[in-house]
């Protein structure tokens, strides 16, 4: 007999944020850039006193396929840290690998 499955994704890997200069950097809470059209990918940097939200940063493309299931395309991080650099660097679920320089909000 064959057994097939459509389950739907996990929620996003629990990453924590990372605090810098008095600035915490996170994924978006949903991993959502709407007005991009993507879902995955979304830095976001928030004053750690107030919580105020400073800036959203794309960091990489994830353009969603309307035929296909949305959830099993989504591409959350997987972990991020600062590198001896400063900058933050950011590991995806499909092994990319970017760093964002959180001054210039550039990546690569």
């Amino acid at each position: 007999m064959l057994f097939t499955s459509s389950a739907d994704r996990l929620g996003p890997p629990d990453v924590p944020p990372v605090h810098l200069g008095g600035v915490v950097y996170s994924q978006a809470e949903d991993g959502r850039d709407v007005g991009a059209g993507q879902v995955g990918g979304v830095l976001v940097a928030a004053d750690e006193r107030t919580g105020e939200r400073l800036w959203v940063l794309p960091v990489y493309a994830n353009p969603v396929d309307p035929a296909l299931e949305a959830d099993v395309q989504w591409v959350y991080f997987a972990a991020m840290s600062v590198d001896a650099d400063g900058r933050l660097r950011i590991v995806n679920e499909a092994g990319g690998t970017f760093l964002v320089d959180v001054r210039t909000r550039q990546v690569t």
